[in-house]
Formats: structure tokens, sequence, C-alpha cells
């Protein structure tokens, strides 16, 4: 695990050197930089070492006669199947993931990728004058197709060019940014901002989706002019011409397979017997490393099962590590009996870790990793555990991916039920809501808040009905919040369009059948990684620490979201299949425990601790100076918070940390 970055056009060496201490976090173990002043080429490295812990891994890395170069960012689980495949043809001279992807590429081009098992982000600068990559074959593999050809439907450039890829679910971030003959890229903004070839500024449509989604949605950033390479996309700039395509390599295509096990009980055992396979190997596979090794444990379904597994294949007692809350008001979050449970179920060497948040000061300013506002409060938890894991081992996995895989998240029961509730008279739901509205909260359990947002979403049509049982401020929300400027795309950069046009393309785009599948698949293409494995990447790696995430191997993806949604859901239960294939890895207590999840007393911790920030740093003189927010309609959700008349903990959250970070990265900037 690591961090890249690379420049073209820039005749600056102590550039790339700027922007690879810049990510100096993401691997504290070594530092590589490689300049080309002829081609205005440069590439970086920051290294934290897991596979081949000596020298022989350092990157950049150069194929044998040095005319391709690398910087990998990541881990691949199965090189060693493809080194055995590679030895007879190519001279190794380390034991790493990161030359097996390098000779690979040498043979098959840009058609590594398909070949690659894992998580990652890499760079691969071709400086040969041709392409002299033979047909896409290794051992008694042939890939069916072509990339050579994609994208514009003309070939490859014949000179020099570089290759960005990015995995197939976004586990591992890769950012770029292009002007003029210039092009920039990083594992994180920063790197592109400490090159010192990009001037800060605003993308106002990411700012108004922020709002709603809380992060950013790929492929924008909160910067204008800065991308994200999308999950499952490769990005290829011809270095001489400074021409720029991309091309998807990788989708989820179940329909077929899909239809073939409806309604067959043998086909129901087979698919259980199948997932079960694929996450043992999953896990097994992502075992492997050079340095200790541990798992996140909440005590819910995923990282139970993941600790069983682990458990089944590990010579040593499991490493596990949980948070937990004490006290009263966070008793409803608090999962330490059910983590308990599985560490003595697999007599585990368990650790715990109690969270307490007597000043806010660290979480907020935590946005400096994330170098965009981010608005889900889970990042801080995510920081605290991956800081207490890493004082003990290098390596952690998670169970990242199960919810949206296997229908975990209360949305997906809002989902069946709105389809019963629709049939109930229009009255009697206004009735239902106006008593709701006059409920009193006092926060200690999300339940009411969930109430209001079902009620309030179900005469919208299903994308918007989704987004606000999802998701936080609604179009009309935020033209009251953001003044005419912004919302309206002011300065320059002309009128933002509805959020909620994102869910609209990805469920129309999926190639799945049944809607419960698609928003499955929308979830795996866009919270999962804009939000759960960005905190938990940037989180992770703040610390030096690498986290696994063996349910979003893309075997498993692609068995669960071939596996028809009423064998998930069933009722009120989620998961069912998930359970009734690894019911033996489970405590029986767990398997009837509802549904916590890995969240933060966010409504509690707004009242008593949060508040204060408005007060201190959001003064009417200063918000009426940066001139973007509305003042009045803060106060007015402070106040609704803060008696107790609306859960906005999570709107007030967003608004200061889109304040900490518009001081930290624009206000110090102009």
């Amino acid at each position: 695990m690591c961090g890249i970055c690379g420049v073209v056009g820039v005749g600056d060496e102590t550039v790339v050197e700027r922007m690879t201490q810049a990510l100096a976090h993401r691997g504290p173990d070594d530092m590589g930089v490689c300049f080309f002043p002829e081609e205005q080429v440069g590439l970086g490295h920051r290294r934290l070492s897991i596979i081949d812990l000596s020298d022989c891994g350092h990157q950049p890395m150069p194929n044998e006669d040095e005319t391709i170069w690398i910087v990998f960012n990541g881990e691949i689980y199965n090189f060693r199947e493809l080194r055995r495949d590679l030895e007879g043809r190519h001279r190794f001279r380390s034991n790493t993931d990161t030359e097996v992807i390098l000779h690979l590429y040498e043979e098959v081009g840009a058609d590594v990728v398909r070949y690659l098992n894992g998580m990652f982000a890499f760079a691969i600068y071709d400086r040969r004058p041709t392409h002299e990559g033979r047909r896409p074959t290794v051992g008694d593999r042939v890939l069916e197709t072509d990339l050579h050809s994609s994208a514009s439907g003309r070939p490859f450039s014949p000179r020099g060019r570089l290759l960005l890829v990015r995995d197939r679910l976004g586990i591992k971030p890769l950012y770029y940014y292009q002007h003029g003959t210039r092009f920039v890229f990083g594992s994180e903004i920063k790197s592109i901002l400490a090159s010192g070839l990009y001037s800060p500024d605003i993308n106002w449509q990411g700012l108004y989706d922020y709002f709603t989604y809380l992060y950013v949605p790929c492929p924008e950033t909160i910067f204008q002019g800065i991308f994200q390479v999308p999950p499952a996309h490769a990005l290829e700039l011809d270095v001489q011409t400074r021409e720029l395509r991309m091309w998807r390599y990788w989708q989820v295509d179940a329909p077929r397979v899909q239809a073939e096990w409806e309604g067959n009980r043998d086909s129901y055992e087979a698919m259980k017997q199948e997932l079960r396979n694929l996450l043992a190997d999953s896990v097994q596979r992502q075992m492997i490393s050079d340095v200790p090794l541990g798992v996140f444990l909440s005590g819910g379904v995923d990282s139970s099962i993941l600790t069983g597994l682990m458990a089944a294949v590990s010579s040593q007692p499991v490493k596990t590590f949980t948070i937990i809350f004490q006290g009263k008001d966070v008793e409803f979050y608090n999962e330490q009996d059910a983590a308990r449970a599985v560490a003595q179920k697999f007599g585990t060497e368990h650790s715990e870790i109690t969270v307490d948040i007597a000043d806010p000061t660290e979480m907020l300013d935590l946005v400096e990793f994330f170098d965009q506002p981010f608005g889900n409060p889970t990042f801080y938890l995510m920081y605290l555990i991956s800081k207490f894991t890493r004082s003990q081992v290098k390596v952690a996995l998670c169970g990242a991916g199960g919810d949206e895989l296997f229908a975990g998240y209360p949305r997906y029961r809002a989902m069946a039920l709105s389809r019963w509730v629709r049939w109930t008279p229009r009255f009697v739901l206004d009735g239902v809501r106006r008593i709701l509205e006059f409920a009193s909260d006092d926060y200690r359990t999300p339940t009411l808040r969930r109430a209001r947002r079902f009620l309030d979403g179900l005469h919208e049509d299903f994308a918007r009905q989704f987004v606000r049982w999802t998701y936080f401020l609604t179009e009309e929300q935020k033209r009251l919040l953001l003044k005419h400027p912004a919302w309206t795309g002011g300065r320059g950069n002309g009128i933002v369009v509805p959020s909620d046009r994102i869910v609209r393309r990805y469920l129309e785009e999926s190639p799945l059948q049944d809607l419960g599948n698609r928003v499955l698949h929308l979830d795996v293409q866009t919270f999962l990684p804009d939000n759960i494995l960005e905190y938990t990447d940037k989180m992770s790696m703040a610390v030096g620490l690498e986290v696994r995430v063996p349910y979003l191997d893309h075997r498993v993806v692609e068995h669960a979201l071939r596996i028809p949604f009423h064998y998930k859901l069933r009722g009120v239960q989620s998961k069912v299949i998930l359970k009734e294939t690894f019911a033996d890895l489970l405590p029986e207590r767990n398997q009837r425990s509802p549904k916590k999840g890995f969240n933060v007393p966010l409504a509690i911790w707004m009242r008593d601790h949060l508040d204060s920030y408005f007060d201190q740093y959001m003064s009417w003189v200063e918000v009426e100076r940066q001139g973007i927010l509305n003042w009045e309609y803060i106060q007015l959700l402070r106040q609704q918070h803060r008696a107790g008349k609306q859960d906005n903990s999570y709107e007030l959250f967003s608004i200061i940390m889109f304040d900490v970070w518009y001081r930290k990265y624009i206000l110090r900037r102009i």
C-alpha cells in the first residue's frame, strides 16, 4: 500500500519531489522519484512495505531494459499464479506483485488489468517508440476482448504513453488534472496541489452535490478541473500529443445467470456453496502478507464471517479489533457484547478501543487527509480504529461491501416496505407525518429520523425517493442554504443540475433485471467507492495501515449481484442468503441482533459538543464574507436540532466540514 504521483509536460524534477513528499503518510517506509528530462515525464512513489520488505521492491520500478516504468499502489492477490506463468520468459529481481504487473504489461499491454485480482491504482510509463507487446495471452488463457481499439475506436499511440488504471471497485483512489500540455496525477489531491501547477477553484456542481451526498460524487471533485479516474476505468495519455482517452474495462453483467437461478432450490444451494467458496478463497488470498495482520470486528454479520474464515486457515490466533461506546446515551451504537461473542467463539486475540469525543478538534482536522469536504462522521471511527490497530499490525481486513451486496442497510427494507405502504390512503400517511412532526427526539437512536424521511419520500418518483431515504439535503433545502452565486453556478461556471441525476443514471444503465439488485448495483458504484471506501482508504493511510476488503473481490461481487434480490431481503430480514451460508460462523445471539452499523452518535455529539463551532467560526460576518451559505438558514437548523424537534445533525456537520475545508484550502491560498 503506497502513494503514487507523476507529471507530464514539466521540466523541473523538484515538482515531482514535492508531490511525492506530500504523500509521505501513505508510504513511510521508502520514497522514490524518477525523471526523464527529454520527455518531461516524472514519476513518484511512497512505499508502505507489505510484500517483499527488501530494497528490491523500491519504486518507480523498471523492466529489464528500462523502457517501461511503473508506480503502484495496492495489492495483487493472485500475483504468485501470474508470476509462475511469466517466469520462463522474464527475469525477476524481486518477489513483489509490482514486478509481476510490469512484466505482464510487456506481454499484453493495457489488457494487463483484466488478469489482476486485487485492489490497485497504478501508472505505467511506456517509453518504447512502438508497441512491442504481443497478443494478450498468459499461459493457456486468452483474453476475449482486445482493448487496443477501445474508446475512440483508434489504436493506441505508436509512441510513448502513460497508462493510469484504477481497480474494479474503486478501493484505491486516483486523481488527475490536465491543463494545456501539462498533466498531473496522484493518489491524493494534495499531491496535485503540491505540484504548484494548479490554482484552487471551487467546482460549484461538486459543492451542490456534496450537500446532498456528504461527499463529491466521482468523477468530480470539489476542485474545478481536478477529476477522479472512475472505478473499473483506465486512462491513457499520449505523451507526444497529450491526447487523453479513457475506457471502462469491467462491468457486472448478470441477467442471464440470474434468470437461470430463479425459483430453483437446487440452484439456491449451489449459489450458497459458490458464495462460500468464493469468499473463503478471497479471505485466504488476502491474508498473504510478510507483516502481521488482523481484522476489524464489529460483531455484525460481515466482520464475524471474516473472522471465522480467517481463523479456519490461520496457524495463530486471529487479532481482532473493536470500537466500543460507553454510556447510556450511546448504548444503541455499542456492539461490545456481540464482538466479544465472536472473539470467544474463534479464540481470537481481542483488543477494544473506547471512543470519547470530549474535544472535537481532532475530528475536524482530519479534513486534511480528504482534501475535500467530507460529511460522513464515520470516518472518525475508521481513523481511531486504524490508529489503534496500526500499533499492533500493519494490515487489517474489514467487512466493507457486505451491506451493499447483500441488502444490509435500512433503506433496502424501506424500499420493500414502500410497495405496501403506497396502498395506504394519503390522508392517513399525512396524519402520521404530522404526528411525527410534533414528536420530540432525544437522539439516542436514529429511529425517528428514519421514519420521518421514509414518509417524506413516499410520493416522489423512485430516484428522488431513494435519495431522500439515503442521503441528506433536498433540492429545496439546498436552495435555502446556498446563496444565489453558488447554487445557480455563478462565477462563470454555469448552472448546476439536480443531484438525483446520478442515481437516475446508474439505475437506468444497470444491466441487472430486478429493481432490488439494480439498487444494490447503484450503491456498489456510488455509495461504496465515494463514501465507504473513500474514508476507509484515507483514514487508514493517514496512519500507515493497509486495509483489505475480501467482500470486494470482483468474483464475489459478480456472484452476489447475480443472486436474486428476494434471496437477500426476506420481509424485514436482511442478508438472508449470507447468514444461511455462514450460519456456522455466527454466534446464535448475533444472528438475532438488529443491525447497528458502523456509526457514531452524531445527533448527540452535534448538540453537546460540535454546535459551538458555529459560534466560534461562523458568525454572521464570517458567513456573509464568504458569500456562499445562508446564515439565517443555518441558525434555523441549529435551533431545530437543539430543541429536539428535528435531527439536523448530518446537515449541520456537512456545513461544518465544508467550512473547515474552505478555510484550509481556499482562504489560505487566496
